[in-house]
């Protein structure tokens, strides 16, 4: 096959398309966490807009080789818990809670 003469004008359309903005696929993020959050009833919308930036920014931090690390322990049927940046990760979402009621969730009226 003659695939490779035509793989970089395949690569030019690929970045000619219009790319989605990060900072509006992280806020959607957020609005789903937000949403999902005052809907089963895990905290008022003021609390889980917090929570939800808190935790969306935190997982944004993760490298690719570190969510394929991870993922190879669990495929692996390893507990990845004990992997510095998971045992930092876990660190910092547990201090996206301090201050914040949060309550277990219920099913929505």
């Amino acid at each position: 096959m003659k695939l490779l003469p035509v793989l970089p004008l395949a690569l030019a359309a690929l970045f000619a398309l219009p790319q989605a903005n990060a900072a509006d696929i992280k806020q959607e993020n957020v609005n789903t966490c937000v949403s999902g959050a005052v809907k089963y009833k895990v905290a008022n919308k003021s609390d889980a807009t917090k929570l939800c930036n808190c935790t969306i920014d935190v997982r944004s931090k993760m490298t690719i080789g570190q969510m394929w690390e991870i993922e190879s322990h669990a495929k692996d049927k390893k507990d990845p818990s004990g992997l510095p940046y998971v045992k930092k990760m876990q660190k910092d979402l547990q201090q996206c809670t301090v201050g914040l009621d949060l309550k277990e969730p219920q099913k929505p009226a």
